[in-house]
């Protein structure tokens, strides 16, 4: 079918048509970036910590009793209160820290060390007890802490450490990084490598999420104290129902806080969650709207037109013809608004990663967004391009 006769038939409608394309174009860059940010945050939902997630618990006390004033007392206190978790049937590890997966922050510091020109950042935790035990995690190199790792003195700080694999290649690459070490940001506090963790994620700023250093150090004082208990397979329920009992029967001058490894991911992404609902609503309105809208612009077409095309299914033109005519005329106007389209996306992607997101948009993305948006606009055109083809020819002759 000859598209010059469409494309004059359309300029008669200028402002119609150019409202339909205008948004098309917005439907696409609205829509593409919203798909966007939804497969990023899923993304995030499912990347894997390295832990034993579904079995690790999180319990910290905060202390009322006098006796808790003197450090000397809450030193004895946290190795009774650690055996006393060990105790509870279904109870696997137990190591006193602040570190919790998942919670979205914590501790970091700047580092440096020999063999890597430049200062580096890197989340640090203390830890008491058994911590690969605990996190469940696999020690690719070297050897855990044991209790000699840890000064008697608190005011003397740690010497050895455990990293990441992925901080160890970011340091050294493939060299071996046992006894290596770092050191705080002005060059103190040498502390030497002595195991490497093969998987750790824990969502940080500025990017650090896989890098970490463990010491063997105190996570509590006179204010309180956190623990972290892994458990056998499903036994979660069973021993935190255990777990404030047992602890009262050690000291019952505090009160405590617990929570499952699980529900502080479920409160971590709770906002993640929010933003795919609302980005899921935005989606399906704005296709729903724009549908909706070339549905409009083509059964008035056919309205304002009915007479023509009885002319023309009088001179000759088939059901076919018509048919054709109007989804030639969709085809037109949608791809405008496509090529618009995927200019606005581009541009509101830039803005995106500029203030909000680093989610740069990926080209397949675009090209998926215009297939189904075409797709869109076929159905929605077909309810009146059938009705138009319908017309039957007598309708010319009316009212003449």
């Amino acid at each position: 079918m000859p598209i010059g006769p469409i494309i004059r038939a359309m300029k008669c409608n200028r402002m119609r048509f150019a409202l339909i394309i205008l948004e098309i174009a917005i439907t696409l860059a609205i829509v593409t970036n919203a798909v966007n940010m939804i497969l990023d945050e899923r993304q995030k939902m499912t990347r894997k910590s390295g832990f034993d997630d579904l079995n690790l618990i999180s319990v910290g006390y905060q202390p009322f009793a006098p006796e808790f004033q003197e450090q000397s007392y809450v030193e004895g206190l946290v190795q009774s209160d650690m055996r006393a978790l060990r105790a509870i049937p279904g109870v696997k590890a137990v190591t006193t820290t602040y570190f919790l997966p998942w919670q979205g922050g914590g501790s970091s510091g700047t580092w440096k060390t020999e063999g890597y020109n430049d200062k580096f950042q890197a989340q640090l935790y203390a830890t008491r007890g058994q911590l690969i035990d605990t996190l469940g995690v696999r020690l690719s190199q070297g050897r855990g802490f044991d209790e000699n790792d840890t000064p008697v003195d608190p005011n003397v700080p740690t010497s050895v450490t455990i990293i990441s694999r992925a901080l160890a290649k970011k340091l050294w690459g493939d060299a071996n990084p046992i006894g290596r070490v770092i050191t705080n940001g002005e060059g103190g506090t040498p502390r030497t490598v002595i195991g490497i963790i093969e998987e750790f994620y824990n969502p940080y700023a500025w990017n650090i999420g896989e890098f970490v250093l463990f010491t063997p150090g105190r996570s509590y004082d006179t204010s309180g104290a956190v623990f972290l208990v892994r458990t056998d397979p499903g036994a979660v329920a069973s021993v935190v129902s255990q777990i404030e009992p047992r602890l009262l029967a050690v000291n019952r001058g505090r009160v405590f806080n617990m929570r499952t490894v699980e529900q502080q991911k479920d409160a971590f992404f709770s906002a993640g969650k929010v933003v795919i609902v609302a980005m899921t609503g935005i989606i399906i309105v704005l296709v729903f709207i724009t549908a909706l809208g070339i549905v409009g612009i083509t059964s008035l077409a056919v309205s304002e037109r009915t007479r023509q095309i009885g002319t023309r299914r009088a001179l000759g033109a088939t059901g076919g013809d018509i048919l054709t005519h109007f989804l030639t005329e969709n085809w037109i106007v949608t791809t405008i608004g496509l090529v618009l389209g995927v200019m606005a996306t581009y541009a509101l992607n830039f803005a995106l990663v500029s203030q909000l997101t680093d989610v740069k948009m990926p080209w397949y993305l675009v090209g998926i967004g215009m297939a189904l948006l075409w797709i869109i606009g076929v159905i929605a055109t077909l309810p009146p391009a059938f009705r138009a083809a319908s017309v039957s020819p007598a309708i010319a002759t009316r009212s003449v």
